[in-house]
């Protein structure tokens, strides 16, 4: 009967750990590593570090995607512009066979000025989105061309650390209350 308490115990924490973001460690979304090594608009390395002192949402995606990044895009500059601290939205683009560093930049400052997109090999894309927890896969064949991606929105502190993770539908001002708790 131990045993079985035990196991279901371990089981329900394991869960409860899962749900509320903890890590193994007890600390929120410690096994995400907000660590990256991509190119930007003008095909320089950007890495994390070019991140440190202020907020920003991250995101990834692809510049082709009709439905899903242009609202995950959108929320992220409703955000931004809700919140009055130095705060700054990252785009990566998963696609790496048809986004530059520069479409992919384009796409995302045209949502807001404070956003940028980066870019990479599929190995530096790969190593980015395996860092963050993220799944997608592109499929071509004859007839289509088609990307999945999972559409979390992260929040990273100015120190680089992952503090929440938000799901597509979040709110904007939900999004920018992370940033800066004093939006109304």
């Amino acid at each position: 009967m131990k045993k079985i308490l035990v196991l279901t115990f371990g089981a329900l924490l394991a869960v409860f750990m899962a749900v509320t973001g903890l890590a193994k460690d007890g600390t929120r979304f410690g096994d995400i590593k907000a660590e990256f090594e991509l190119r930007n608009a003008a095909g320089q390395l950007f890495t994390e570090k070019d991140l440190s002192g202020r907020y920003t949402l991250l995101a990834f995606g692809f510049t082709h995607c009709l439905h899903i990044c242009p609202m995950m895009a959108a929320n992220m500059a409703m955000a931004l512009k809700a919140s009055n601290k130095n705060a700054l939205g990252v785009f990566i683009s998963v696609d790496t066979e048809r986004d530059t560093s520069a479409v992919t930049h384009a796409y995302a400052s045209a949502f807001h000025s404070s956003m940028m997109g980066l870019s990479g090999s599929h190995e530096q894309i790969s190593q980015a989105a395996s860092n963050f927890k993220v799944s997608y896969v592109v499929t071509k064949s004859q007839k289509a061309y088609t990307v999945e991606h999972t559409s979390d929105i992260f929040l990273i502190d100015p120190d680089g650390k992952v503090v929440d993770v938000f799901a597509l539908n979040t709110s904007p001002r939900t999004m920018a209350r992370a940033i800066d708790p004093k939006v109304k």
